[in-house]
């Protein structure tokens, strides 16, 4: 029995691709048709997404509040001073900021508060003409719910003024005293039963005349 020799044919069928690949080697427009078909045109080319940085900022900006021309609350009185004028010892003089709304009417004020403890928290607070966010700049009434409003024209350096008292315990009270140039605020804040001695309402008015002074000088 003799075995049939079958890698003739095999041969055979290979030879068109090995000629194939032979004209394609020694053609060198082929390796340019392959390498242009295979990259991307120009309009399949994705562009580039921005980035943050590199998008439009908004116009819209938002613009600091003015700082007022007057010196600063605690530049203005000190622990010592209150406590000269209280007749008890305070803690260390503690600086912030406020807004105060009254009617139609809101400023922006510098405070300098001032810790008795287990007795009365004082706060001083200075307020100038371009402290105002609405309305006019003026020595407008404090609000009468639960407290009684008096005039208070006899502060010394004030053209006008205000004294507000809780009408009930525990005591709050607020001396208001206005120039030409500022509105000054001394507010008192007492804990609940204790005794206090003096006269709140003269004490706060010398605390309003010796910032006042300050401020002239």
């Amino acid at each position: 029995m003799r075995l049939r020799r079958t890698w003739p044919a095999a041969v055979l069928l290979l030879a068109p691709v090995l000629a194939a690949c032979s004209d394609d080697a020694d053609d060198p427009k082929a390796g340019d048709d392959a390498s242009t078909s295979s990259s991307a045109t120009p309009e399949d080319t994705p562009s580039p997404s921005r980035t943050p940085s590199e998008t439009a900022t908004s116009e819209a900006t938002t613009e600091a509040p003015p700082v007022s021309a007057l010196p600063a609350a605690c530049d203005l009185i000190t622990a010592d001073d209150v406590a000269k004028t209280m007749g008890v010892s305070f803690g260390p003089a503690e600086a912030g900021s406020g807004t105060t709304t009254e009617q139609d009417l809101e400023w922006r004020s510098d405070n300098c508060s001032f810790e008795a403890t287990d007795l009365v928290e004082v706060t001083v607070k200075v307020t100038g003409q371009d402290d105002f966010v609405a309305g006019t700049f003026g020595c407008s009434q404090p609000s009468e719910i639960a407290s009684i409003v008096e005039p208070a024209d006899d502060i010394a350096g004030a053209t006008d003024g205000w004294w507000k008292v809780s009408d009930a315990p525990p005591l709050e009270a607020t001396l208001r005293a206005c120039s030409a140039t500022a509105l000054v605020d001394v507010e008192m804040e007492y804990e609940d039963g204790v005794d206090y001695e003096g006269d709140p309402r003269a004490q706060a008015a010398q605390l309003a005349e010796f910032v006042l002074a300050n401020l002239q000088g």
